[in-house]
């Protein structure tokens, strides 16, 4: 159904009349990413150059309720329009008409999803650019996604195919024609989380690895029981200890761990609903491993080293950009795939990476006597 409204949008916008895009005379700009804690990651660097680009003008973000807290990584003047549950018909509708109100000159769908683009398409805006054909935003990597540009005096013709998910929202600056620099990969470490946020959370004195062992996607997930072992193993062979981080709703899968490691205080277990708080988590850590999820990029993001676990989706296409990592991904024949079905099961490719690899590039990372090695496809 949401298909067919960004189909009939589309074409209503086509019909619209065409203006001159000037920069100068931009005085509202929305973006909007509705999707994954990882998309929405993927774009907080853009939105600083949006903010740069675009100096007198007001700058919003349509986003989930739960991931706004992130735009104090920006330090910048950027204000959001939340929605609480933006699968839901009512939040995008209470969205839509909050973005209406604003009169915007400008909107970017910045990631193919049809919420984006739907909301980006009625929201009455003179020019609106991104993703706007209703692409399937499970599986963007497996195929070819153009960048639109509705209302627009002439334009340029801009394509995402196999390149890295954290290019996707940089294409929309560029074809827009804001191509301007980009941010140093690595600067959002400027972020310092308030003491009173850092005192109720961080082990006090202690240095620490954080693993996130979860993933939305149930074939991006490694075993439990490797991250078990390799915990045991760190535990054993470094003086850190171990923070296992997760959603507030995936606590309940943390029940076999903490059964496993209820007699040591070297583990601590960290479930929360506040962004804010994650991310001071992932920030104080010496070392981030995870699957290919939100957390991952966050902690990319932040500046922590980290060890990624990749297969269904290739880490060229979806891993972060990351100042120190290691992404280890085990090629088989049918990645990447939809992720969404597995042929082999009793043999995937996240079950192909042993916790002993994992464990010497974690150490290698940390300083120890183990070298990471340069490279991990096999």
């Amino acid at each position: 159904m949401l298909k067919l409204l960004v189909s009939w949008l589309r074409w209503r916008a086509r019909r619209s009349r065409k203006s001159t895009f000037l920069p100068a005379g931009i005085r509202t700009v929305v973006a909007v990413e509705l999707t994954r804690l990882g998309d929405f990651v993927s774009i907080l660097p853009p939105l600083r150059a949006i903010r740069k680009s675009f100096p007198g003008a007001r700058v919003l973000v349509v986003t989930s309720k739960a991931h706004a807290p992130l735009l104090a990584l920006c330090e910048s003047d950027i204000e959001p329009i939340t929605v609480d549950n933006p699968n839901s018909l009512a939040g995008f509708l209470l969205a839509l008409r909050i973005v209406r109100k604003t009169k915007p000159d400008l909107v970017c769908s910045m990631g193919p999803s049809n919420r984006n683009a739907a909301l980006a398409l009625a929201s009455g805006a003179t020019f609106v650019v991104g993703y706007l054909n209703g692409t399937d935003s499970l599986t963007p990597f497996l195929g070819v996604t153009p960048v639109e540009s509705i209302g627009f005096t002439g334009g340029g013709s801009v394509t995402f195919t196999s390149e890295n998910i954290q290019d996707r929202p940089w294409k929309v600056l560029q074809s827009i024609g804001l191509n301007t620099p980009r941010d140093p990969l690595f600067s959002f470490p400027r972020w310092k989380p308030e003491p009173a946020r850092l005192a109720r959370i961080r082990p006090e004195g202690r240095e620490y690895i954080v693993i996130h062992p979860f993933s939305v996607w149930e074939y991006r997930s490694w075993p439990l029981a490797e991250f078990q072992s390799l915990a045991n193993l760190l535990l054993r062979e470094h003086a850190h200890d171990v923070v296992f981080i997760c959603s507030t709703g995936e606590s309940g899968m943390l029940k076999p761990l903490r059964v496993t490691f209820a007699e040591t205080e070297r583990v601590q277990f960290f479930p929360s609903s506040d962004i804010l708080d994650t991310a001071a988590m992932i920030q104080g850590a010496e070392l981030f491993i995870g699957n290919d999820s939100g957390p991952l990029h966050l902690a990319a993001l932040l500046g922590v080293p980290v060890v990624g676990l990749f297969g269904p989706a290739p880490p060229e296409r979806t891993a972060p950009f990351a100042s120190r990592g290691v992404f280890m991904y085990r090629q088989v024949a049918c990645s990447p795939c939809t992720q969404t079905t597995c042929t082999m099961p009793g043999n995937s490719c996240m079950k192909r990476i042993a916790f002993q690899e994992v464990f010497g590039v974690a150490s290698g990372l940390l300083g120890g006597a183990r070298a990471a090695p340069v490279a991990t496809h096999g």
